[in-house]
């Protein structure tokens, strides 16, 4: 959890960004990391916010009536919120970090808690498309900026990283360039992007109910938050390669990182 001088400096990034934010983005605004009140060190960085529409009932719609200091905060926000406990951080909302990082914690034997885990984006800014229907990635310009801006929020925050989770390389080049992958290279952990389109190639080479025989730590962690066939969640078989995954090549940082300081 951040205190109330680290907020108001950080809020004074955002400003400085907002006026000097990368060309061609929907808001001008970058966002602060959501961090929660008993933060458990593990902090998540996707790529940047998927925003279609700014039409009055969807996710751009309600930014648009927020103040500028409110869209600097909108991370975890309620009146955003489509469901309870949505972050405003897509691949966590639709359920799939918080399978991963689950079975993880099962792997691992670690009493962490999902709803204790901080989120962003790598990028706080979100490309605008002709129409704004268009899901665009984030172009050179805005990497660059987003790098600027994440090595300011780091020196004025200082967190306590335990584990620094990077989804794809977008996220993988901005923290890169932001010197932030030098300083927590012992806390590094870089897994793909859980994107549909790019899972669902490899996850359709494997039998769903095999990887879950053989994963343990996936099949414990579906049943933890309940994540069956038969509640119908989407894209059920990504979710579950995904988790796969981030249990190969995460249990062992994990293990690393938290050693015997486990918290309960």
């Amino acid at each position: 959890m951040r205190n109330e001088d680290q907020e108001k400096a950080l809020l004074e990034v955002c400003r400085k960004y907002t006026s000097d934010a990368p060309e061609n983005v929907i808001f001008p605004e970058p966002y602060l990391p959501y961090v929660p009140e008993k933060w458990n060190g593990i902090l998540v960085l996707a790529e940047s916010q998927v925003i279609k529409s700014t039409d009055d009932e969807s996710y751009g719609g309600k930014l648009k009536k927020l103040s500028s200091v409110e869209r600097m905060a909108r991370l975890g926000e309620k009146e955003l919120q489509y469901k309870e406990g949505d972050i405003g951080v897509g691949p966590w909302d639709n359920g799939t970090i918080k399978l991963a990082l689950q079975a993880i914690f099962v792997g691992a034997n670690l009493k962490l808690r999902i709803k204790d885990v901080a989120l962003s984006n790598a990028v706080p800014w979100t490309r605008k498309s002709g129409d704004n229907r268009k899901n665009l990635r984030p172009d050179e310009q805005m990497e660059a900026k987003a790098a600027e801006f994440w090595k300011e929020i780091f020196d004025g925050w200082k967190p306590d990283m335990k584990v620094l989770v990077v989804l794809g390389n977008t996220a993988e080049r901005v923290m890169t360039k932001a010197g932030i992958r030098e300083k927590y290279a012992k806390n590094w952990l870089k897994l793909r992007l859980p994107s549909p389109n790019a899972i669902n190639r490899v996850s359709g080479m494997f039998s769903c109910d095999d990887l879950k025989n053989r994963f343990w730590e996936v099949r414990e962690a579906l049943d933890t938050l309940k994540m069956t066939e038969k509640e119908k969640v989407e894209q059920y078989e990504m979710k579950v390669f995904f988790a796969c995954h981030a249990v190969s090549l995460g249990v062992g940082k994990f293990k690393d990182c938290f050693g015997g300081n486990n918290p309960n």
